[in-house]
């Protein structure tokens, strides 16, 4: 098996089955495993593709250090970036009034320069680049003051503060 970082969810999803977790202990203690051919056989690719077992089937002794360095490695999200994925895209939205406002102004930074008109349709393209669900991001965007619409919601642009 390469050094590749085996994922935590299909390790533990692995070991949560009764068989597959017992065929891994015997790899582990290097006794002949004693399940029927066909139930080792699909335990041990469980165990394959989860990273506890090499392709050759031996114990892979690494995946546990190299999967516990992976959230070791990354660094606790701070400020708006904790409700936006590796993407940049919204995750979520914070429950927070201050924090929801800071996520939409720094949103609506993203999508539109000062001065700047732009129709709804165009909006919508600009915002599916960051939410799911591009027409709620609008609207709060709209009723957090972030964007001004024309009453006819024919032309958006982003509020200065002197309006």
């Amino acid at each position: 098996m390469s050094e590749s970082t085996a994922d935590w969810r299909q390790v533990f999803g692995a070991l949560a089955n009764e068989e597959t977790r017992r065929a891994y202990a015997q790899a582990v203690l290097g006794i002949t495993g004693d399940l029927p051919p066909a139930r080792q056989a699909k335990a041990e690719k469980n165990l394959q593709a989860a990273g506890l077992l090499t392709n050759e089937g031996l114990v892979d002794a690494g995946v546990y250090a190299r999967t516990l360095s992976v959230g070791a490695s990354s660094m606790p999200k701070e400020g708006i970036d904790r409700f936006l994925d590796a993407d940049g895209r919204i995750d979520r939205y914070p429950k927070n009034y201050g924090e929801r406002l800071s996520l939409l102004r720094s949103i609506g930074s993203r999508v539109m320069k000062h001065g700047e008109e732009i129709n709804e349709p165009d909006l919508t393209l600009r915002l599916e680049e960051i939410a799911d669900d591009a027409v709620l991001l609008r609207r709060y965007l709209v009723d957090y003051g972030v964007l001004l619409r024309r009453p006819d919601g024919s032309v958006y642009r982003l509020s200065d503060g002197s309006d």
